[in-house]
């Protein structure tokens, strides 16, 4: 599976492109700058240069992939319009995505940890690790679920799927109903 990230070089992504790429998908990460490529080159990830707020090249990365991961946001609006700035600057990037990936059944992953206690010494791993390339199973953990706006409902009649990663190190498991005893 091609897989487009965005972040790949935060706190999140620097876990998740090593464990995508050691589960035979090809790679592919947004890097803003030379110091940006070089990490995604030495996490294992093809380098798709450009930012957030360049909108077609977000739409033409989303395009060219099977599925992309979004765990990047705009720190730099953080000083000086803080969490709401942020926030308001994802509805643009989601609605790219959302034209460039609508209709064609391939899934957006978008999570963030803006507001997390950081733990930038990075705890200890508990999650599970990606499923490989060839296996049709989910990694299954605490999930965060998100409707786009376009959508006429939450069973995805617009064509859009969702899906979910564990976004924490501490909360427990969910287990699916079908595993339950």
């Amino acid at each position: 599976m091609r897989v487009f990230v965005a972040g790949g070089t935060g706190h999140s992504g620097s876990y998740i492109i090593p464990e995508l790429v050691a589960a035979g998908h090809e790679v592919t990460a947004l890097a803003r700058s030379d110091t940006a490529a070089a990490a995604v080159s030495t996490l294992g990830a093809k380098v798709h240069l450009g930012d957030l707020q360049d909108l077609d090249g977000l739409k033409e990365a989303a395009a060219d992939s099977d599925g992309v991961i979004h765990v990047a946001h705009r720190q730099d609006l953080l000083p000086s319009g803080g969490i709401d700035a942020v926030a308001a600057a994802e509805l643009p990037i989601m609605l790219a995505y959302g034209e460039a990936l609508a209709g064609t059944g391939k899934p957006l992953v978008a999570a963030g940890s803006i507001g997390s206690p950081g733990n930038l010494g990075r705890p200890p791993r508990t999650t599970r690790p990606f499923p490989s390339a060839t296996s049709t199973g989910a990694p299954c953990g605490p999930v965060t679920s998100w409707r786009p706006p376009w959508s006429a409902s939450p069973s995805g009649e617009c064509g859009h799927r969702s899906c979910g990663l564990p976004t924490s190190h501490t909360a427990p498991p969910i287990i699916p109903a079908s595993s339950r005893s």
